[in-house]
């Protein structure tokens, strides 16, 4: 038995032939006006670094934590003289922008804690609000208007703005936000 021919009724065939075309890429328009640049990649993380405007805080490391708020903290932390932060951190953010930052090491285990603090442009400060909001968890922990906190591979962060300054505590001492509550209040009561 021989094959049968196919027949298609001319409104198949119209589907077909549709639906056919469908699949082939349609050529772009022609267009007047000039090429444009590629869309710009939005950044997977919100940057934290300030950009406006700041103003120099002249405080230094000794009222900002006194010696007598950290022995009662920790006896074994001192102040570390000669320091210098890691490029990008908030640290070297802060002293980019005529602010202060200082570092305590302990005696025994060379655990660190850093403190570091801007004072900023309003637009920096909500800039930087925006980033916590997104990267930590607000806690009503310390003495100031807004406070964040996380804890990265072992290392808590708190994050404080108080009126224009912008704060940050980091250590790995700091499990949760209540145990940078002495530091984080220091500071923030020694700011001008």
């Amino acid at each position: 038995m021989a094959p049968r021919p196919i027949v298609l009724l001319p409104a198949t065939a119209a589907i077909l032939v549709g639906l056919l075309a469908g699949c082939a890429p349609t050529p772009p328009a022609e267009s007047s006006d000039p090429p444009s640049d590629p869309p710009s990649t939005p950044s997977a993380e919100p940057s934290e670094t300030p950009t406006e405007t700041s103003v120099p805080i002249d405080v230094d490391c000794d009222t900002l934590v006194s010696p007598d708020t950290m022995y009662t903290y920790n006896p074994n932390f001192g102040h570390l003289d000669d320091w210098t932060p890691d490029a990008g951190s908030a640290a070297a953010d802060a002293l980019a922008l005529e602010g202060v930052a200082c570092r305590w090491i302990n005696q025994t285990s060379s655990d660190t804690i850093d403190v570091s603090v801007a004072d900023l442009s309003p637009d920096d400060i909500e800039a930087l609000k925006n980033a916590a909001v997104t990267e930590s968890t607000m806690v009503p922990t310390y003495d100031a208007d807004e406070a964040y906190f996380s804890v990265t591979d072992g290392v808590g962060t708190a994050i404080v703005f108080d009126g224009t300054y912008w704060l940050v505590a980091t250590s790995t001492y700091f499990f949760e936000p209540g145990d940078a509550t002495e530091i984080v209040d220091s500071a923030v009561g020694a700011l001008p």
